[in-house]
């Protein structure tokens, strides 16, 4: 069995060849942003507003389900929030009860009503008075259902997350959907990243920030200039490398998503 100190003084050995720290290193380039867009809610699909191709922005409704049901619950909860009849008869009946109250009240002080009519009086105003926060708190509630039926019909719209493309509608107007679906794909290819695994022995003179040469793959065959945005400190320890996230301009969208890009380390 080899002792202890010599196991340790030959675990050096399992770094990486000179030649293979030497060697490029290859990675896929993505967009930056991209998202496959799905409803949170099951349904029809009514309407689709966005084509492939389409430069879209953020906020923008790219595909809406039946909302029918959902419209005819929200025109109720409008009307049942803006309804007035019953806070407006709470309020008429507390300022009657209240005035009532003070004209006992200055008659029992003269004298010509019992004390107990003062009382019945102001016990009557209490409780028209708390009549009224119930007619309010019951119109704050309907609001909230309001809302709530607001939110409720928009999980049955796609919006764009961000400025972009659309590249992919994959349904059709009255096919069903389910929330397991992502039928439309958005990306911005006007900024790529290429994710390239750099081995330990070159990280050293690599540091975020610089602008280093990245050659891309076919169709593009030519090299670009990449800044290394991101250095990955957690190591991976199977492989013995850092991720290492660059970020290319690609304003004009010449580059397309996917090619395959490569650092020289020499």
């Amino acid at each position: 069995m080899m002792p202890t100190r010599r196991l340790l003084l030959a675990l050096p050995a399992l770094a990486l060849p000179a030649r293979a720290q030497g060697a490029p290193v290859r990675g896929p380039v993505r967009a930056r942003q991209q998202a496959q867009l799905g409803p949170l809610a099951d349904g029809i699909v009514k309407h689709i507003d966005a084509q492939e191709g389409q430069r879209v922005t953020r906020g923008q409704v790219l595909l809406r389900l039946d909302d029918e049901v959902q419209a005819a619950r929200i025109a109720m909860a409008r009307a049942a929030a803006e309804a007035e009849g019953d806070l407006r008869q709470a309020q008429a009946a507390a300022a009657e009860a209240a005035a009532h109250a003070g004209r006992v009240g200055n008659a029992a002080r003269a004298g010509g009503a019992m004390p107990w009519e003062s009382q019945a009086a102001a016990a009557r105003a209490t409780v028209t008075r708390a009549a009224v926060d119930a007619a309010q708190d019951r119109r704050a509630l309907e609001r909230r259902r309001l809302e709530l039926a607001l939110a409720e019909a928009e999980m049955l719209v796609i919006r764009a997350p961000f400025d972009g493309r659309v590249f992919k509608v994959d349904t059709t107007i009255g096919s069903p959907l389910t929330r397991a679906d992502r039928p439309i794909t958005v990306a911005d290819l006007r900024e790529l990243e290429a994710v390239l695994f750099v081995p330990a022995g070159a990280i050293a003179n690599l540091r975020e920030g610089a602008v280093m040469p990245l050659r891309l793959g076919a169709p593009i065959n030519r090299a670009v200039p990449a800044e290394l945005r991101f250095i990955d400190r957690m190591m991976d320890a199977a492989s013995g490398r850092f991720r290492c996230v660059f970020a290319i301009a690609n304003a004009d969208e010449a580059i397309p998503a996917g090619v395959e890009a490569e650092l020289s380390l020499a």
